[in-house]
């Protein structure tokens, strides 16, 4: 068996994959940033929502002061009216008493009314805003959206293209090795086939490979692993 000619070929694969893993990434990337256009989107609504509901509070409130205003108008006019009927001063004086109650009553009812009147008009502005953003964060969304739907499209060929590929590769591996190779990637080594670096440590696990494993790889006697499990390679 030519090891040396193995290795390249794990080496191969391993690049492939890498690649696989490279594109899935930029995929979700992707998919990410679709979820957070319309997460900025849908937050701008509930907000839009949820002014709107502090309006109609609002627009409740100065409606009640509004007909509390009409009911101390009425108050006021049945006092008015019943001043030539009174036949002493203190019903007299009675009745000035609660015309003077109720205008001072309608008089802080109508300053209410007028910074509800001011509320309002804030809030509207506010909601005006809003709509404003969110169609800005709408159009934004189609746009990009777009984009990010080719870019996912463009990673789904091109994963499609190195899966057929990987394929191939894997068929021409001596079984036992792409067996242990792809034993190494499910339990979460990406990197399966590891350097033998200058130091004469593991690149993926940086622990030290023995010079009797170094003289091995060198003169292509067997395929030899690190102690992390990775498949030890020495670059030319």
């Amino acid at each position: 068996m030519d090891f040396l000619e193995t290795m390249k070929r794990l080496a191969a694969l391993q690049k492939t994959d890498s690649g696989l893993d490279e594109l899935e990434r930029l995929k979700k990337g992707s998919l990410q940033g679709a979820a957070a256009l319309d997460a900025n989107v849908s937050s701008l609504k509930e907000s839009i929502q949820a002014e709107k509901k502090n309006l109609e509070e609002l627009l409740k409130q100065r409606k009640t002061l509004e007909i509390e205003i009409g009911a101390l108008d009425t108050k006021i006019s049945k006092y008015q009216g019943q001043e030539n009927e009174v036949k002493s001063n203190e019903q007299f004086t009675a009745l000035k008493h609660e015309i003077e109650k109720c205008r001072e009553e309608k008089a802080q009812a109508e300053e209410k009314v007028l910074e509800f009147m001011f509320k309002d008009d804030e809030q509207k502005q506010k909601i005006q805003g809003l709509t404003g953003q969110l169609a800005q964060a709408e159009k934004k969304a189609v746009e990009d959206k777009k984009e990010l739907q080719q870019k996912i499209a463009d990673c789904d060929k091109a994963a499609a293209d190195k899966r057929e590929e990987r394929t191939k590769q894997a068929a021409e591996i001596d079984q036992e090795f792409a067996e242990g190779y792809e034993s190494l990637r499910t339990h979460g080594k990406k990197i399966a086939v590891a350097e033998v670096q200058e130091d004469q440590t593991c690149s993926g696990c940086h622990m030290n490979v023995s010079p009797q494993i170094l003289n091995e790889i060198r003169k292509n006697i067997a395929i030899q692993r690190c102690n992390c499990g990775r498949f030890l390679y020495v670059k030319d």
